[in-house]
């Protein structure tokens, strides 16, 4: 039996909320009052279910695009966040307990037919990663049109330019300060 089933993959619905990415708490240190503060922080790179799902010893897939959104301090400035290219469902491979799948936070349900887990095909995980990489050559063009508006914005602006150097010199936004860049 376990050999039919081998290689699978399975729909999981998931929580709302669950796909966001996942709140952490990091301890500083402090001069003042108690000695610490408790800071909570975004881990841009994962989302809650996919924690989950790998400290519960699943393997996951989850389809995730990147977007730009404009950062709230700096209006000039976006910010690179990760979406769920399909909102509600993640793709598990041959779980080793459904039992244990249901189980895990931020799973909903199992999708399927009476009751029963209905396999996904390799050919539509195939397709849906595609079209994960045609998301990734969107936002790189994106990207690109975004610092290169910026670079053009900063030649007028002497704030902004500073800004923008300050940010190059950190690592954050590197782009070329070639003339071609700015002139085309």
């Amino acid at each position: 039996m376990k050999a039919a089933t081998e290689g699978r993959w399975y729909a999981v619905r998931t929580v709302p909320g669950s796909q966001k990415p996942q709140r952490e708490f990091i301890t500083e240190r402090t001069e003042r009052g108690k000695g610490y503060r408790i800071v909570p922080s975004l881990n841009p790179n994962y989302s809650a279910i996919e924690l989950a799902l790998s400290k519960a010893g699943f393997t996951y897939y989850m389809p995730a695009e990147k977007r730009l959104v404009r950062d709230r301090r700096r209006t000039d400035l976006y910010k690179t966040r990760r979406f769920a290219l399909m909102v509600g469902y993640v793709f598990v491979r041959d779980p080793h307990s459904f039992y244990a799948l249901q189980g895990v936070a931020g799973v909903h349900s199992i999708v399927g037919i009476e009751g029963r887990p209905m396999p996904i095909s390799l050919v539509d995980i195939l397709d849906l990663r595609a079209m994960e990489a045609e998301a990734e050559v969107e936002f790189d063009t994106q990207v690109r049109n975004a610092r290169w508006k910026l670079r053009k914005k900063a030649k007028r602006d002497d704030k902004l330019r500073k800004l923008v150097e300050s940010l190059d010199l950190a690592g954050t936004f590197t782009v070329p300060l070639d003339s071609d860049v700015l002139a085309a």
